[in-house]
């Protein structure tokens, strides 16, 4: 009988375990959905925006979410609430867990400011946040 209870009590976290990362896959699909759409919508004449590159250092993921996010209010679009909203959703608390740093480790570590990244045009900068979200997302699979 304690065997059975025990089998249940480890099943049961599993689920609860796994369904963190359900609920995080499904909010990152609908937040790439949301810059898909919006990336149709902007008007890509040669705004350049501060933007981060790929090769983010460990524990850095979510300083990087948080430039990304700074710079999103300053794509020139006429879709000002899908604007907002995707700026809204790339608050990094939505992807806690997503790099596998703890909070002590992310507090020590000091990651790049947004200000020193490069300047790249409206067009690459939606791109490489498409494919840190995408990266982001494997992470979590």
């Amino acid at each position: 009988m304690k065997l059975l209870v025990c089998c249940l009590l480890a099943i049961t976290c599993c689920v609860l375990a796994n369904a963190d990362n359900v609920e995080r896959t499904m909010k990152l699909t609908e937040v790439l959905k949301e810059l898909r759409q919006l990336n149709k919508s902007v008007e890509h004449n040669g705004v350049m925006l501060n933007t981060p590159t790929m090769d983010i250092e460990e524990c850095c993921f979510l300083s990087t979410l948080e430039c990304f996010q700074k710079m999103v209010p300053r794509l020139k679009t006429k879709q000002k609430k899908l604007q907002c909203k995707v700026s809204r959703n790339l608050n990094p608390l939505t992807f806690t867990g997503v790099d596998s740093c703890s909070r002590e480790e992310r507090e020590k570590k000091v990651c790049q400011g947004c200000d020193s990244y490069p300047m790249k045009d409206s067009r690459e900068f939606v791109q490489l946040l498409e494919s840190l979200l995408q990266k982001a997302m494997t992470r979590l699979v």
